[in-house]
């Protein structure tokens, strides 16, 4: 029976491992939607509808990071960069399928790094985080905007790996040790560094951050984000005599094809037909108050863009479309930052 017990077969990763995977995946992937969100937000603020957001794609990476740091194992952070994609998937990802590859990638890289260091200090967590961050880039480029400057992939690659160092290797280290602090009973701990009581300073800093991200991230989800299952509904609200609620189909009787080309300052899609509802007449039945003068096309995860409200009003070239479970918007006589995806709202101004 001794023998017997012995004998009992041992899995790589204990049911602890498991549960630490599953469960930081599934969080991480639920607030990469949240992160998308901070990062148009900066984009917005530079003023560009792209590039600025890698300042927050260390973010994405932090997951990974707590992963390998609790479990060190090697291949846990690639474990959760495959479970993270697939939630990041099911939970409405703009990437599609390519989500997976990517997340999968980063996660993998967060454990060469570390497996080739051979530490899990502060040193390695950053060179883990910079370089799992900045490979996002290189991935997307290949998968959706070939033919993009060198000059500007160097650029977003270095802003992503500094977000890599400071947001996913500093203050997931900070993050880790807090709680290896508060639980060292049930984390194994290999460094002299881990059982260091942490500075008062880091433990403020990273508190403050804690709370900062996490209030922010409430608030997006109770006010901003609509889950891909609700369907593509949009809304017209603001200076208008009718704000209207609506779907797609409503509008069937104005449906017009159009062809346009994408131009993007870092893409660019040859000249294709689009079948969608004329933009103008989604407002005409809304009608805009006399005083209106602009137009705000907004997205779930925050994005937003701006027209002139006369020019709407006689663009035969502005649709709105259904792209699988979303609303996207296409301005053919608009450069391709204008053309929002998952669009839910039409405000007046």
């Amino acid at each position: 029976m001794g023998e017997r017990m012995h004998s009992k077969k041992k899995y790589y990763f204990s049911n602890r491992d498991l549960m630490v995977i599953a469960v930081l995946s599934g969080i991480g992937g639920v607030m990469s939607t949240y992160v998308g969100y901070l990062g148009n937000l900066l984009n917005r603020i530079f003023g560009i509808p792209f590039g600025a957001g890698q300042f927050v794609s260390g973010l994405h990476v932090f997951w990974f990071i707590l992963v390998a740091g609790l479990i060190k194992k090697p291949g846990a952070a690639t474990a959760a960069g495959l479970l993270k994609g697939v939630i990041e998937l099911l939970t409405g990802s703009t990437h599609g399928v390519a989500i997976i590859l990517v997340s999968l990638m980063q996660g993998l890289l967060v454990d060469v790094v570390l497996l080739t260091s051979k530490r899990h200090n502060l040193l390695s967590y950053m060179l883990a985080g910079g370089v799992s961050a900045a490979s996002n880039v290189f991935a997307l480029q290949l998968l959706y905007f070939t033919g993009a400057p060198i000059t500007y992939i160097i650029i977003i690659s270095l802003i992503a790996f500094i977000s890599g160092v400071l947001f996913a290797g500093s203050f997931g280290h900070s993050v880790l040790e807090i709680v290896l602090q508060a639980r060292p009973s049930r984390i194994s701990s290999d460094s002299e560094d881990d059982r260091a009581a942490v500075p008062r300073i880091r433990f403020a800093v990273t508190a403050v951050l804690v709370i900062l991200l996490s209030t922010s991230a409430v608030y997006y989800f109770a006010a901003v984000f609509e889950p891909p299952w609700v369907g593509p509904n949009c809304m017209v609200e603001g200076a208008v005599e009718k704000p209207l609620s609506f779907q797609l189909n409503h509008f069937d009787r104005y449906e017009t094809t159009i062809t346009a080309a994408l131009k993007g300052e870092i893409s660019y899609v040859p000249p294709k037909d689009y079948t969608g509802i004329p933009i103008k007449q989604i407002l005409h039945e809304a009608v805009p108050l006399e005083e209106a003068k602009k137009l705000k096309v907004m997205a779930t995860d925050g994005y937003q863009v701006e027209f002139e409200l006369d020019k709407v009003l006689n663009d035969e070239q502005m649709i709105l479309i259904r792209e699988e479970d979303m609303l996207r918007l296409i301005a053919a006589n608009y450069d391709g930052g204008y053309w929002v995806k998952m669009v839910n709202r039409l405000v007046v101004e």
